[in-house]
């Protein structure tokens, strides 16, 4: 355990950064990238992002 005292702000990012985590660590690589590929369709869609799809 750390020893120091954390500010709130960094104690959210780390909460936010293991529930991120335990949500997708049982998906394959190809349910995760779904998951990444509808949560960025709805962020452009809530915010009325027009993006051109890139492909490398």
């Amino acid at each position: 355990m750390n020893k120091y005292k954390e500010e709130k702000s960094l104690l959210k990012v780390r909460e936010w950064k293991e529930k991120s985590y335990q949500e997708s660590k049982n998906l394959s690589a190809e349910e995760y990238i779904e998951k990444l590929k509808a949560t960025a369709q709805k962020i452009m869609s809530d915010y009325h992002l027009h993006l051109e799809r890139v492909s490398l």
